[in-house]
């Protein structure tokens, strides 16, 4: 699917207009510590969720607060679980 963005490249369109934007506010009302209010504060400072994503810890916060903003940054920058150990054998010679 050439030319297609990728969804964290989409606008989080403050009012929804489609199921792709509701779904993208959606995902950021899931993240613990983070109010309807501070939702919508993201979504009229950053154009999309990759900017969220790529936004500092101290530019979040003058978005949300330094509290959410450190939460936030903690959910986005964890790893994500994928079943293999600190011993995966991925990238090593066995």
């Amino acid at each position: 699917m050439a030319g297609f963005p990728f969804d964290d490249e989409l606008p989080l369109d403050v009012a929804p207009v489609d199921s792709f934007a509701a779904r993208r506010l959606e995902h950021l009302s899931s993240i613990a510590g983070l109010t309807d209010e501070m939702v919508f504060r993201l979504a009229r400072a950053y154009p999309s969720l990759g900017a969220v994503y790529s936004a500092s810890e101290a530019e979040l916060g003058r978005v949300v607060g330094p509290v959410a903003a450190a939460r936030l940054r903690w959910f986005l920058d964890s790893p994500l679980p994928c079943g293999r150990g600190r011993s995966s054998s991925v990238g090593h010679a066995a």
